[in-house]
């Protein structure tokens, strides 16, 4: 698996999993495609806002929206595609990601995306990350589960 950071070229690789990760999260949002078919995406990427490609071979497997402030940290948006679940790729891939930012990190996870806490617990735990977990009162999605931690 080859991580890369989005620019260039990668945008629009980026763009079409967004679509992916939107349509497969509006169960959970009641967000619906736009009259040209296509979502709005929550969060873009911009100054702040990093992207992450991982590939397997030429094939995009996953991508990670980062947003920055100097060494604090949280993970925007996360997707791995249906086909690349269940091989432990989205843990490597986001512990690649932690390794090369070390700081405080926060994730947080909407209601009802329980196989989405289950995943962040898990991914923590390999790497043996210790981590706080509450329910938060997040100002766009309302109550969320938010896992808090640090990365040294």
């Amino acid at each position: 698996m080859e991580l890369h950071q989005v620019v260039g070229d990668l945008v629009k690789t980026y763009m079409n999993l967004a679509q992916a990760y939107e349509a497969e999260f509006s169960l959970l949002t009641g967000k619906l495609p736009g009259k040209d078919g296509a979502y709005s995406l929550d969060t873009l990427l911009d100054e702040v806002h990093i992207g992450y490609l991982a590939f397997e071979g030429d094939n995009p497997i996953a991508f990670a929206n980062i947003y920055q402030s100097e060494n604090t940290y949280e993970i925007c948006e996360f997707y791995v595609v249906p086909a690349a679940r269940k091989r432990k790729l989205g843990s490597k891939f986001i512990a690649s990601i932690w390794k090369s930012h070390p700081g405080s990190w926060e994730v947080k996870q909407i209601q009802g995306a329980d196989y989405a806490v289950n995943f962040w617990r898990s991914a923590l735990t390999s790497e043996g990350i210790l981590y706080s977990e509450c329910e938060y009162d997040d100002t766009y999605w309302g109550k969320v589960n938010r896992q808090v931690f640090d990365v040294r």
